[in-house]
């Protein structure tokens, strides 16, 4: 009886298929795969779209538009490269329609659809899984006063972290940009991964990181697009609630937890895009228990915070402003930052690297100052 049931179903799945496949041969839809690494690091993109009159890839890896070939079958094609290892994002724009790649499993859902290009390199980067220990990924809802409700975190604890030791660790928080979330500083940052392969060279001293909610006002998250001043608006009241459900709610929460350590040295707070100017804030603002405060790629305005506790400011042991060359969104405003704080005798880095607002520049800083914190 079992038999023949289970016979009746593979013979049902069996036409099913075979009518898939008719459908298919009939609308001569072709099956083809995107993107395609060659060995050589060359890549092919495709995209199938036979009524269209012009594709155009456009990527982070060329600054150029890059016109592709529309092939008998309705495939639009192109080859670049060979590409330098990295992580890139791209989308094709069809008769002026912006679209990620469907065929692609990794998009990078942001406030507009790309998709993720990663080119691994020999030996593997500093971003890429290798064969070291890892750590875990911790992901937990809590509930807060601060919110009236559930939030979210998302917790690395190093290779080495056992919760029944007595051994403690320092904790950087570590905040996302507008339109992303807990998840984006493991997905895109690949955080987890930079920190298992620094460890495992024995190159940084192995931290708890903390990828914080960083739009606790997220019920609220339209007004930002509604004019400048409800942006303003949302921007102020958005910082000042994580703010405090970082002291009320998240901190006590990860304490009962993890084995954090509570002195100042072994603190640090930094972020990407809008979780910089979080960081740069919220870290000023509680300078006496934060030791380190990184931003990168910030739009701060000028002043960007109070001098009443200056002294303690200086105290710091890291106020460090990161920027890309290419950053449109924030170099010029970082420039003006960081003359104010050379005007008003602050004690702070300031460092330009190559690229733009992107997790490409992100990375690498996280890189060195990975190095640099806790020391």
């Amino acid at each position: 009886m079992i038999r023949n049931k289970l016979l009746n179903i593979s013979m049902i799945s069996f036409f099913l298929l075979v009518q898939v496949i008719g459908i298919a041969q009939q609308s001569k839809v072709p099956i083809y795969t995107s993107p395609i690494i060659n060995t050589d690091r060359t890549v092919v993109f495709n995209i199938y779209a036979p009524k269209a009159e012009n594709v155009i890839l456009l990527s982070s890896i060329h600054p150029q538009d890059i016109p592709m070939i529309k092939g008998e079958n309705g495939l639009w094609s192109v080859t670049i490269g060979p590409v330098t290892p990295e992580i890139y994002h791209y989308q094709f724009d069809i008769d002026g329609v912006i679209t990620s790649d469907l065929k692609n499993q990794t998009p990078y859902p942001w406030l507009e659809g790309k998709s993720e290009l990663i080119v691994p390199g020999t030996p593997a980067l500093l971003h890429e899984l290798s064969d070291v220990p890892h750590g875990i990924l911790h992901d937990h809802i809590y509930h807060s006063r601060t919110i009236g409700g559930p939030n979210s975190v998302r917790v690395y604890t190093p290779p080495n972290y056992t919760p029944t030791d007595d051994k403690e660790y320092p904790v950087l928080f570590l905040l996302h940009g507008f339109g992303e979330k807990v998840s984006f500083w493991s997905d895109f940052g690949k955080i987890n991964l930079i920190a298992d392969n620094l460890i495992s060279q024995n190159k940084i001293i192995e931290p708890i990181i903390v990828m914080p909610n960083g739009d606790p006002v997220e019920a609220e998250y339209y007004k930002f697009f509604a004019s400048q001043v409800d942006g303003n608006a949302w921007m102020e009241k958005n910082m000042e609630t994580l703010n405090n459900d970082l002291h009320q709610d998240l901190i006590p929460y990860l304490r009962s937890k993890y084995k954090i350590k509570s002195d100042k040295t072994s603190m640090a707070i930094a972020g990407s895009s809008m979780g910089g100017i979080q960081a740069i804030q919220i870290g000023i603002k509680n300078a006496s228990e934060f030791g380190w405060v990184i931003g990168m790629s910030t739009s701060l305005n000028v002043p960007p915070f109070s001098l009443e506790n200056k002294e303690e400011i200086n105290s710091l042991n890291l106020l460090q402003l990161n920027i890309g060359e290419q950053d449109s969104w924030g170099i010029n405003q970082s420039d003006k930052v960081h003359a104010w704080l050379l005007e008003n005798e602050i004690d702070h880095e300031y460092t330009i690297s190559k690229g733009g607002h992107d997790w490409d520049v992100w990375r690498k800083d996280m890189i060195v100052l990975l190095s640099q914190l806790f020391r």
